[in-house]
């Protein structure tokens, strides 16, 4: 299915007899490919607006570049690289007076720092966003309208999100924005999962919760290869796997792990790992390989350090806990199961924290 956003950018691009104007569509349909997946179609772009401007550089079109290389380096692998390429992109139309690079700008900051755990910068970035967008900026409120939304999900708060979640996806559907739309369920999917896990590792499985996020994982997937969205390829495979292991389909589960693992870690997924092997370890005490789930679980261990955030870390000291039970290690059990509640109890308090930063922004009704 052709991008309606895409076709709306070549359309104005065909139009615009401005070679400065015309430029910084360029720029953006570059962002826009990035965002799709597309990375060598958006390099070949940005490359073109380099060698015509980077010698008579143009603050405006360094701005629009800026913000699509940023988007080219997250989508690559999540390299750091990316964050520092939109702060230039912020600084740059900050200084030239272009509220609509400073708004979208600001909100893929507030996007970058929901990612990285750093509440303050996303709250700050967020009220940027908002306030300098224009109404017909969808770009720019539709992804701020998300990191919000994924904000108050993430704090449980999902009576909260909820408002927020419809405001992004009927910006994204104005706008014609179907790379969003996979974003926004991308989002749901994997915060209902971290839900249902959570529950799980304490000893509670609502199966039918399960099957729910099963279906809006696979939702998700088929989403995106209708309407063609190539990034992050490994995000709904291992997605699946997670919720697969919940509802005790060892063997499937550790298939798609295995099967995605090098392509998550090529992606820059590799915070994921150690909440990926204890998923594989208690797959592998369930399926019989014993040898196996203890390589996994020791491996599990060693990854923690990747694990910023304490609920990922309770979450994997929790499976931990139940694997060395089935081992028949109880004091590796019990110590894995006490740094689990501590690390909840963080985690419980970190949610309030950003409860409490939301709460200071007043939001406008958009």
């Amino acid at each position: 299915m052709a991008s309606r956003l895409l076709s709306a950018l070549d359309a104005r691009i065909a139009k615009t007899r401005g070679l400065l104007e015309s430029t910084c569509l360029r720029a953006e349909r570059a962002a826009l490919f990035a965002r799709q997946g597309r990375l060598d179609d958006a390099r070949a772009e940005l490359a073109a607006i380099h060698a015509r401007y980077d010698g008579r550089p143009d603050a405006v079109v360094s701005a629009w570049a800026s913000l699509a290389d940023g988007l080219v380096a997250f989508y690559n692998d999540f390299s750091p690289s990316a964050r520092d390429k939109l702060l230039r992109a912020h600084a740059l139309s900050s200084a030239a007076g272009n509220r609509r690079v400073r708004a979208l700008s600001a909100a893929w900051l507030a996007h970058m720092n929901y990612l990285d755990d750093d509440f303050e910068p996303m709250v700050r970035h967020l009220a940027v966003a908002l306030a300098e967008a224009a109404p017909d900026s969808g770009s720019a409120l539709a992804r701020a309208c998300l990191v919000a939304a994924q904000s108050y999900h993430w704090a449980e708060r999902i009576d909260l999100a909820q408002p927020w979640y419809a405001r992004a996806r009927q910006h994204a559907m104005d706008d014609g924005d179907e790379t969003l739309l996979s974003a926004l369920m991308h989002n749901m999917a994997w915060l209902r999962a971290t839900e249902a896990r959570r529950l799980a590792v304490s000893g509670v499985v609502d199966r039918e919760q399960v099957r729910q996020v099963l279906l809006g994982a696979e939702s998700t997937g088929h989403f995106d290869q209708r309407v063609g969205t190539a990034s992050l390829r490994s995000l709904v495979p291992i997605l699946r796997a997670h919720v697969l292991t919940l509802l005790d389909r060892h063997a499937e589960a550790l298939e798609l792990f295995d099967a995605y693992w090098a392509t998550a870690l090529a992606e820059g997924l590799a915070k994921m790992q150690g909440g990926m092997l204890a998923e594989t370890a208690w797959c592998r005490v369930h399926v019989g390989d014993v040898g196996g789930a203890r390589r996994d679980a020791q491996a599990a261990r060693e990854h923690l350090v990747d694990c910023v955030q304490p609920g990922d870390r309770a979450a994997v000291h929790g499976r931990l806990a139940q694997v060395f039970d089935t081992l028949c290690d109880p004091a590796a059990a019990d110590r894995h199961r006490v740094q689990a509640h501590a690390d909840w109890q963080a985690h419980s308090e970190r949610q309030g924290r950003l409860l409490a930063l939301l709460s200071s922004l007043q939001f406008a009704a958009l």
